[in-house]
């Protein structure tokens, strides 16, 4: 079953969409840094949803002030 990565900010802005066919990445843990394009951000909480046709995991981000 194929996963799909939502991640948004904590205004519920939708940042980007990963498709993972083949359940090569990680799923992101609490508290993590994770970059997204150039920016980097801070794991807030990761929720997950399941349908017949993907896993869904919706990751809620903040942006990490440098």
């Amino acid at each position: 079953m194929a996963r799909v990565f939502r991640f948004v900010d904590t205004l519920g802005t939708e940042l980007d969409i990963i498709n993972d066919p083949q359940d090569k990445l990680p799923i992101p843990q609490s508290n993590q840094l994770i970059s997204i394009g150039q920016t980097q951000m801070h794991v807030e909480s990761v929720a997950f949803n399941q349908s017949s046709l993907s896993s869904v995991y919706t990751v809620f981000v903040r942006a990490v002030s440098n």
